[in-house]
């Protein structure tokens, strides 16, 4: 991103780490994979949160904000590159920790939690 290409000029080393960020919230990338490049670009790497409510982990919170933004299981499975199967069973594991039983349910834990990004 920081080569200048036919379609765009080159991205300075700040805008390009802002862009691989905005990737990881659209779910297009991987947020361990970004922190890697990030840190062997020389990049200093975000603080990390502490703990995620309900003991959920950072892959799990992804699919949470994915299921409370009106994805399908489909779409997320597509985003995440793993199968509709997973997916699946990934958001029965989240509704069992943050005790809820729907996508409702679920969308409004993670606006309790302010786990939405804007």
């Amino acid at each position: 991103m920081t080569e200048e290409r036919s379609n765009r000029p080159a991205f300075s080393a700040d805008a390009a780490a802002r862009e691989l960020s905005a990737e990881i919230d659209r779910g297009r990338l991987d947020r361990e994979a970004v922190g890697a490049v990030l840190a062997a670009a020389g990049h200093r790497p975000k603080r990390a949160r502490a703990s995620w409510p309900a003991g959920l982990t950072e892959r799990e919170v992804e699919v949470l904000r994915l299921v409370a933004t009106a994805k399908a299981n489909k779409q997320i499975a597509g985003q995440r590159f793993i199968a509709e199967d997973t997916v699946k069973n990934n958001v029965k594991h989240i509704y069992d920790k943050i005790g809820r039983s729907s996508r409702a349910g679920a969308a409004l834990f993670a606006m309790e939690n302010d786990l939405i990004r804007t």
